[in-house]
């Protein structure tokens, strides 16, 4: 198990986690921090552990709207998808051809 130290809402924390996921975990931390300073506006707007479970309630809210499909749709630039697709696609005409010809 390899250790992390996390920071969030100005507090560090030491956590274990599967070798490998260092960069995952710290990740994850940046974004609950981010999420926790925009709901709070950035001060204190409470008790830490009131915040703390706010930020979850927010975020448990948001995954159970993933979940059951109504959740909010990221931006998307439509043009970027586009040419994603035809790069796709032109790669897929390419492996067919070589198949044909083998």
């Amino acid at each position: 198990m390899a250790q992390v130290d996390i920071e969030v809402n100005g507090r560090f924390y030491r956590m274990l986690c599967e070798d490998g996921q260092e960069a995952r975990l710290r990740e994850l931390a940046a974004y609950v921090d981010d999420r926790l300073r925009r709901l709070t506006g950035g001060g204190r707007s409470g008790s830490e552990a009131q915040m703390m479970l706010m930020t979850c309630l927010v975020l448990a809210d948001e995954l159970q709207d993933v979940m059951s499909g109504k959740g909010i749709a990221p931006a998307v630039d439509e043009g970027a998808v586009v040419g994603e697709l035809d790069r796709v696609a032109k790669r897929i005409e390419e492996v067919a051809a070589r198949l044909e010809r083998a």
